[in-house]
């Protein structure tokens, strides 16, 4: 008996001493961005917690803390070059930690930061242990059952990395070839996603982490590598060695977390991004850890009405409102889509306002298809579409512009079309701006009153004295008064760009836009078009979402709405890669 209390006794010290070793060695995370990584300092244990006491629903919007206490707790990375780090001085630094700073100071209150690894963000978060989640941390349509994410501020991507003497151009081309990847992390989630949705077939090549996959690939044990962009170009520093292929994997898009149905604290933090976008603050911080480069093209805008000053906790809602009714499950038993915003056009409306009925009837036709649900119209009576789903007539208001001051009522998705003031003119015309049409007619359309102002803005930062500016009674005298030789004679036409198009398509050897040095379209002005869901029935909205993005992936979006606009009308759209398939239907059909 002795004996076996000794031995007992010893294992007992053995397993004491493991566990003393373990809790003083830095902690090994797996990391998502593609290697195995030490924690810089070892990470705070997080007690398991029931998942239903992790994902309870908030009973106050974290505003309310936020306010209350004057501090914004956020979870950082302390090893993520350029996003987070713990310096040799202490300080935490990088993209998250000063994007988190300037929106605590936006606030008035103080960030006051908290490690995090990539295994113990989420449940933080959903534990109410932080506020936001400021960690590179991609949105991932997995992720959307445990938190809540706001729009993204940095667009990260999976990459495919070849070797510089390798003549492959395209993703395309690598079929059938050795790909390398890195085991349990999105590196993976990316080969996977890749080809499911392409059908490309390649022999996929695991390695334990992203040293030695670049070591395969370095000496001709796989073709291609696929990691995160920032990752590759932080480890290939040489010329001449490797490069990235030009086309995405997977994106990966960096937003911020907070706890899910929130809808009061995620307000407020994307409409703090979109003012320090408008401000400049965002550019101003991407160029200090980018080497002075500019803050990349991204899906982020400003909403009509943000404002001139930052948005604070006082000026937020402290509750978390739900809703009375949740739209999945009545359409998973009725079948039936309600959609506010689209009524029957006279046979004499402009041909337009024509155009852009068919292009929205056909895109709510195509995701009533891929929802397995048919389509009921809600006539509006007066009432505006945003109006009809606010009071729970309608479940979607199509054609709305997103709008702060509407926030409060319904929540919008991501924008499916941009429209703006576009300059038409003759093909061939040699007018490379404003100045070249001095002394020039131009004409605007009747019903656009502030197109006047906007053309004579334009004109004065050019210094160009116009002769004159024509009114046009009817959008379909504008091609006519520019070809024909009457005594009108306009040199030029000044409109919303869904008005110019189908003169454009109309006389395409005659009829240009005015292009900047890219020959890309300019716009002079831009507004936006996207859907109105119910305020806060999430679900609903993330299946809209990721209906949308699946239409832009495959094509299906830019092909139903080319009749109203080019394709840099169709504006970039965040997607979030994961399942084709939730709450029992199959947005990707």
């Amino acid at each position: 008996m002795n004996t076996i209390r000794r031995i007992e006794s010893f294992l007992a010290s053995m397993l004491a001493f493991v566990l003393l070793i373990l809790a003083l060695v830095p902690t090994l995370a797996a990391d998502p961005m593609g290697q195995t990584a030490p924690t810089l300092v070892p990470p705070t244990l997080v007690p398991t917690l029931e998942m239903q006491t992790i994902d309870a629903l908030p009973s106050e919007s974290g505003v309310a803390r936020i306010a209350r206490d004057g501090v914004v707790r956020v979870g950082i990375l302390f090893n993520e070059p350029q996003f987070g780090e713990l310096n040799v001085r202490g300080d935490i630094s990088g993209v998250d930690a000063d994007l988190a700073r300037s929106i605590a100071e936006s606030w008035g209150v103080t960030a006051e930061f908290t490690q995090v690894t990539r295994q113990t963000g989420i449940d933080m978060l959903a534990a109410d242990e932080i506020d936001l989640l400021m960690a590179a941390q991609p949105h991932l349509r997995d992720l959307d059952t445990r938190v809540e994410f706001s729009e993204s501020y940095y667009p990260s991507a999976q990459v495919m990395l070849i070797r510089e003497s390798d003549p492959m151009q395209t993703l395309g081309d690598m079929a059938n070839r050795n790909i390398g990847f890195i085991m349990g992390t999105r590196s993976e989630l990316a080969l996977g996603e890749w080809t499911r949705r392409s059908g490309i077939a390649v022999n996929p090549v695991p390695f334990v982490n992203f040293d030695q996959a670049l070591a395969g690939l370095n000496m001709g044990a796989v073709d291609g590598l696929i990691a995160n962009r920032m990752q590759i170009l932080r480890a290939v520093t040489q010329p001449g060695i490797a490069r990235i292929l030009a086309e995405q994997v997977m994106p990966e898009p960096y937003a911020i977390g907070v706890r899910r149905q929130d809808v009061n604290l995620r307000n407020l933090v994307n409409q703090t991004l979109q003012y320090l976008l408008q401000s400049g603050r965002i550019n101003e911080i991407h160029r200090a850890h980018f080497n002075n480069v500019d803050f990349p093209s991204s899906p982020l805008f400003a909403w009509a009405n943000i404002g001139d000053t930052p948005p604070t906790p006082a000026d937020a809602a402290t509750d978390v409102p739900f809703p009375s009714q949740y739209i999945v499950p009545r359409l998973q038993t009725e079948r039936v889509l309600r959609v506010a915003g689209i009524q029957d056009v006279p046979p004499d409306a402009p041909e337009s306002v024509r155009r852009m009925d068919t292009a929205h009837r056909a895109l709510i036709n195509e995701i009533a298809r891929r929802w397995n649900v048919s389509v009921v119209y809600v006539p509006d009576n007066g009432a505006s579409p945003l109006d009809l789903v606010a009071n729970g007539q309608a479940d979607i208001a199509v054609g709305v512009t997103p709008d702060w001051a509407n926030a409060s009522r319904v929540d919008f998705t991501q924008p499916y079309l941009t429209h703006g003031y576009q300059l038409m003119i003759e093909a061939g015309s040699n007018v490379a701006g404003f100045g070249d049409l001095r002394s020039r007619a131009i004409g605007v359309f009747a019903d656009e009153p502030n197109a006047r102002d906007v053309l004579r803005l334009q004109a004065e930062a050019a210094r160009a004295l116009l002769d004159d500016i024509y009114t046009l009674a009817n959008e379909s005298d504008a091609a006519y008064a520019m070809l024909a030789s009457t005594e009108l004679n306009l040199f030029a036409v000044f409109g919303d760009s869904i008005r110019l198009l189908p003169h454009l398509q109309a006389n395409p050897d005659t009829l240009a836009l005015l292009t900047d040095a890219d020959d890309r379209p300019i716009y002079f002005s831009r507004d936006y078009l996207a859907m109105a869901t119910p305020h806060n029935d999430l679900d609903f909205h993330l299946l809209l979402e990721y209906t949308l993005q699946e239409m832009a992936a495959d094509g299906t979006l830019t092909s139903i709405l080319s009749p109203v606009t080019l394709p840099e009308g169709i504006p970039m759209m965040e997607y979030w890669a994961g399942s084709n398939n939730t709450l029992g239907f199959a947005p990707g059909r």
